[in-house]
């Protein structure tokens, strides 16, 4: 298959990423399934963690950030994958194409990919999902990746989430939604530079408060059912660049 050649199917996009049956182990679908989440110690290689540390500083300087990012105190980098092919592993890892293609199901697509950093004192949030509320009915909708590009610790506002809340049907309670709530079965992702955190998107999780003095930056990459993302309007000058697969996941 030439890097020209049109994909037009999850299942071949997948393929030519290096995914098949056995990339994910079972106790990992196990952890998918009942607890909503896997963390991936080591995925990233030194080499590859400084080059990532080093695009996401390249596109902060340039200033592709949210305006928010001075009164939040938490830097937003976004659109990074129209931002130069560096980023492509966040979004074309065979470990974490097989995990997304579990949770959903069918065909998807990247919905977001950005890369958030809580600077010290800052980022606490209240618990909340990154979809709707799901129907007993209805398929999982979204995927969430973050790429931990410094360590995740008790200190630096880790990510916490509530296992096997993807299934609870129940809407959040607004007063697990205050910054300040605290869950009783939450827990803390604790983890090294360079691991991968893949969760459904329906878990309840937040950022915790970085209360260290070193940032704690990742790479947020985001997948939605292909038919919930409208088609991309404008073809960016970036895609020529891109794999056919890597196409075909960001909708172009």
């Amino acid at each position: 298959m030439t890097r020209t050649a049109a994909i037009n199917t999850i299942e071949d996009a997948l393929w030519q990423c290096g995914v098949n049956d056995s990339t994910l182990v079972q106790t990992e679908r196990d952890s998918l399934d009942r607890h909503g989440y896997i963390l991936l110690p080591d995925v990233l290689d030194s080499d590859r963690l400084s080059w990532l540390r080093a695009a996401f500083e390249s596109a902060s300087s340039e200033g592709r950030h949210t305006a928010d990012s001075r009164q939040s105190g938490t830097q937003h980098v976004t659109d990074l994958a129209w931002k130069g092919t560096s980023f492509q592993i966040a979004y074309t890892h065979p470990k974490l194409l097989a995990a997304v293609y579990h949770i959903l199901g069918r065909p998807f697509r990247v919905f977001q990919l950005s890369g958030r950093n809580p600077l010290p004192g800052y980022g606490q949030q209240g618990l909340h999902t990154d979809w709707y509320p799901r129907a007993p009915s209805e398929p999982y909708s979204v995927v969430t990746a973050l790429w931990l590009l410094d360590d995740f610790t008790r200190e630096n506002g880790a990510t916490r989430l509530i296992p096997g809340s993807h299934n609870f049907l129940r809407p959040l309670p607004k007063s697990s939604q205050q910054p300040e709530s605290r869950h009783p079965d939450e827990k803390l992702v604790i983890g090294n530079a360079g691991s991968l955190l893949i969760f459904n998107g329906h878990l309840w999780h937040s950022g915790t408060r970085n209360k260290a003095d070193q940032p704690r930056r990742v790479l947020q990459c985001q997948f939605a059912g292909r038919e919930l993302i409208r088609p991309v309007d404008t073809l960016p000058d970036i895609a020529e660049q891109l794999a056919p697969s890597a196409r075909y996941l960001l909708g172009v």
